[in-house]
């Protein structure tokens, strides 16, 4: 015996099922089918500085869709991606200490590639110093050391300085090139070099000019710790005996350095630190004979923002002595970074308050990043 099936009962299935195909097609499709686009533009507060370490929040007006771009850099500037010619606008900008700052009525505009929006919102002055060190870019270079400082590079750093130090018995005159770079395959590691050109004058009347030592060094930054406000580091520095001892330019001396630095972030802006022990070989300077000897070393900084583009520096060091009858180095210094839109232009003034410290330490440089 056969059984009739009912064929009305499975046609009305299959209508029913590419029924809601359709719709689900209509449903879906325009999701997968939406480009998105990339949306750009800055953050600055009401006297044209820019917010760095900020995050802007988008809405899309037909569906009540959220996008928070990425951390706004240095210069103010964020990036995000929305759906392409959807009707959008900023709703607010969530501040790196965590504040959101409604913008109030803003008109929206349709998404497209490329499309930049500038943004002023009203905060404090100086309302995250440790923004500025952290997402300007050399904001947060010392001095003196330059190199025993967790701070480390983004990619490339070029730096040149005129130097003037002044004292009791020697005036040097010098020019350094200081160049540092950081390798993406090797994160939290930097290399440093400083090359010098000096000119001195003693006074007994010797002069001499020429290339002097050279500084090579490498550090490791361990990074934050868990608290995000202290920073450790550790590494060498190697000095060369490029320069002419009969020219008083050189030492004729090698010289190694190990160190260790740590940083705090305070409410006012950065402390900084470094410990270090020096290990001198015996050399010559003009017609004398020095012997090395093992020199500690201490140092400590601050790191105060002014402005995103004003930044005072402060160091107070000391080093044991280098070589044997020389003294120790003892100097305060204080200097400010300026930042320009492609680099920053620095200055110091360091004052010696011991026998072996120039009586008298000036700087003035220009460094670039790329």
């Amino acid at each position: 015996m056969r059984i009739l099936r009912p064929r009305s009962v499975f046609g009305t299935h299959r209508v029913f099922a590419g029924v809601l195909l359709i719709l689900l097609g209509l449903v879906v499709a325009p999701t997968f089918s939406a480009q998105m686009v990339q949306v750009e533009g800055t953050v600055q507060d009401a006297d044209s500085d820019p917010v760095v370490g900020a995050r802007v929040v988008y809405r899309l007006v037909d569906t009540d869709a959220v996008f928070i771009s990425a951390v706004t850099d240095g210069a103010g500037r964020y990036i995000l991606e929305l759906p392409s010619a959807a009707r959008c606008y900023p709703v607010a900008v969530i501040v790196a200490s965590g504040t959101r700052v409604e913008l109030g009525d803003v008109a929206p505009v349709r998404a497209a590639d490329g499309m930049s929006q500038q943004i002023t919102i009203d905060v404090p002055r100086r309302w995250n110093p440790s923004a500025v060190v952290q997402y300007f870019p050399g904001s947060d270079r010392l001095f003196r050391s330059l190199a025993e400082d967790t701070a480390i590079v983004e990619r490339y750093r070029l730096e040149t300085q005129i130097q003037r130090q002044e004292g009791d018995v020697i005036d040097r005159g010098l020019m350094n090139v200081i160049g540092v770079a950081h390798f993406a395959a090797i994160p939290s590691i930097e290399f440093g070099a400083r090359l010098s050109v000096v000119g001195i004058n003693t006074t007994s009347g010797r002069t001499g000019d020429g290339l002097g030592d050279t500084d090579l060094w490498v550090k490791s930054v361990l990074g934050a710790t868990s608290d995000n406000r202290h920073e450790l580091a550790f590494g060498a520095i190697a000095t060369l005996p490029t320069g002419t001892d009969s020219d008083g330019t050189g030492f004729d001396s090698t010289r190694s350095k190990l160190f260790v630095a740590a940083r705090r972030e305070l409410s006012w802006g950065v402390l900084t630190g470094n410990l270090g022990v020096a290990f001198n070989g015996d050399g010559r300077f003009f017609d004398f004979n020095v012997t090395g000897e093992t020199a500690p070393s201490v140092n400590v900084g601050v790191i105060v923002p002014w402005t995103y583009r004003l930044v005072f520096i402060g160091e107070v060091g000391f080093e044991g002595e280098r070589f044997r009858g020389i003294d120790d180095q003892a100097i305060v210094l204080g200097g400010v970074n300026v930042m320009l839109k492609e680099g920053s232009i620095r200055g110091a003034l360091g004052l010696g308050f011991s026998d072996g410290s120039p009586d008298v330490e000036l700087t003035a440089g220009y460094a670039f990043h790329f």
